[in-house]
């Protein structure tokens, strides 16, 4: 996810996943915590491939990461903050 949401690979995504509001976070503190870069997870559907996609399998592990991951300006930096953040 890094890599395409820095333009370093690039997608002709048909509907691209979109921001997360902050608003649309459950729990009382959802809404101020977390990075910026936050992405929504598709929304379930009767179609079970849908699950597999690519976004809804990497989203929440992306939303959960740390800012200094996040906000890496290159790829090393955001293995290297990826690799301390586990």
């Amino acid at each position: 996810m890094f890599k395409f949401r820095n333009g370093l690979n690039s997608i002709d995504w048909v509907r691209p996943p979109p921001h997360c509001s902050s608003l649309s976070q459950p729990g009382p503190a959802q809404g101020i915590r977390g990075h910026k870069r936050r992405l929504s997870v598709q929304a379930p559907t009767n179609c079970a491939h849908r699950e597999n996609f690519f976004t809804n399998r990497v989203i929440r592990e992306w939303n959960s990461l740390a800012e200094a991951a996040i906000s890496a300006s290159t790829v090393n930096q955001f293995k290297n903050s990826l690799d301390a953040w586990k």
